[in-house]
């Protein structure tokens, strides 16, 4: 069994006391392996609104690494290995729960729609395990002692499925909050596989309140269920960054961010910098991000093909740490995002607390932020090389007295959006007020 660590505890021992109020933050990946990075900025100020914080993530089990230090009353445990290979085996063994049971698992008639079913039927099946792993762990955790207990889980999926599992099984009679943040795979059926997100009334019965992170996330949860009234915005943040005066430089330099996945498309942003190139525009361009040596790789080999002359430059990864300080100490001039699809991007909110114009595509919630001639240039997710670079000229060509405007703008949106001290301190005085 894996056992629960404490950060600064040399025992392992930490049950909470009597009285104390308890937070269970279920996560994908955090703070073990790589994701979940916008979590190293809210763990702190939910540190300081409970006593005791237990992470575990559901996607992983024993043999992560943990990757990320936390506060000091928070500890993180690791679910057990899963007992049957594949989510397939579960599905059989727990079928009568499955199709039968009173929490109706299941929303779709396998004759009405047969690929959904499945998708139900997976669902409830990798649902069903994690709870089954939980179960095992849960005598090394310490709750029991817990006076009042939030389960928070960081998605709207598996783990705010869990979380309404263990409150009416393991924790019934207790008292006992269950939320869920949204972003934008969990909710966007658009872009789902078969355009179905499984189990969604489920998932929704199983929280108090979920709260999506844009106004674009919200949307598909109101569609889906108009009469709910659990449904609140509550955005991301990133910290105050460096104050540094933007300028248009020469040549202009040019800053991305992002992982190399292809809805990141970072090849669009390529192309655009060769365009720029042909029009004998003088430009710069680094891009921050990508653990994977291959995906690096390819991309550096396509603009080696692509740019002749133009300065190009790949960090790989970088903590967001690192991000701020690299913004803190570079003089970059206009920022990019080519995505085909986001929630609320945390990389252009990084940027425009370090006063940087964006460009970028109005993926997801984007817009909510990217002010179209105000903070920077909102252009089409189906967009061309060619329009990108229009766009990143019209920065280029503003006069310095607008190019400051934009900067200052940029960064004002940060301050009234995106301020992790403000949005995180809002979100966590709500968690705190629903224990009632």
């Amino acid at each position: 069994m894996t056992h629960a660590t404490s950060q600064g505890d040399e025992s392992g021992s930490a049950a909470a006391r009597p009285g104390r109020r308890g937070l269970l933050l279920l996560t994908d990946f955090f703070p073990y392996e790589v994701g979940e990075e916008f979590l190293e900025q809210e763990i702190e100020t939910l540190c300081s609104a409970y006593d005791d914080v237990l992470i575990v993530p559901v996607r992983l089990s024993e043999g992560a690494r943990q990757t990320r230090t936390l506060p000091d009353n928070a500890r993180c445990a690791l679910l057990p290995a899963s007992r049957l290979p594949d989510w397939r085996f579960h599905a059989i063994l727990r079928a009568p729960q499955i199709l039968l049971g009173r929490e109706r698992m299941v929303e779709t008639p396998p004759w009405k729609h047969p690929g959904r079913f499945g998708m139900d039927v997976r669902f409830a099946a990798i649902a069903l395990s994690a709870y089954g792993r939980m179960r095992r762990l849960l005598p090394s955790l310490g709750l029991e002692s817990v006076d009042r207990l939030t389960i928070y889980s960081y998605w709207f999926f598996t783990g705010a499925a869990l979380g309404g599992m263990l409150r009416r099984r393991e924790f019934k009679g207790r008292p006992v909050v269950v939320v869920a943040r949204a972003h934008a795979y969990d909710v966007d059926e658009a872009d789902a596989p078969r355009g179905y997100v499984p189990s969604r009334g489920f998932v929704m019965r199983a929280v108090d309140r979920v709260y999506p992170i844009s106004e674009y996330a919200a949307g598909f949860l109101r569609r889906r269920f108009p009469r709910a009234r659990n449904i609140e915005v509550r955005r991301l943040g990133v910290p105050a960054a460096v104050r540094r005066a933007r300028r248009r430089t020469d040549p202009f330099q040019l800053v991305s961010c992002s992982h190399m996945a292809p809805y990141k498309r970072v090849h669009l942003i390529v192309e655009a910098v060769a365009e720029l190139e042909r029009r004998g525009r003088k430009v710069a361009w680094t891009h921050i991000g990508e653990f994977d040596a291959e995906r690096l790789a390819a991309m550096r080999k396509r603009a080696e093909d692509a740019i002749s002359s133009t300065p190009v430059a790949f960090t790989g990864h970088l903590t967001n740490t690192e991000v701020r300080e690299l913004y803190a100490g570079t003089d970059f001039s206009c920022f990019l995002n080519c995505s085909d699809g986001e929630g609320v991007p945390v990389a252009v909110m990084e940027a425009q607390a370090a006063g940087l114009p964006v460009v970028a595509t109005a993926a997801g919630g984007t817009g909510e932020i990217v002010h179209d001639r105000e903070n920077g240039r909102l252009i089409p997710v189906e967009t061309t090389a060619g329009q990108i670079a229009d766009a990143i000229e019209s920065v280029m060509d503003l006069s310095d007295e607008e190019y400051a405007a934009m900067s200052r703008d940029a960064n004002a949106t940060w301050a009234a959006m995106s301020d992790a001290r403000r949005q995180y301190r809002e979100f966590v005085d709500g968690l705190v007020a629903l224990e009632g």
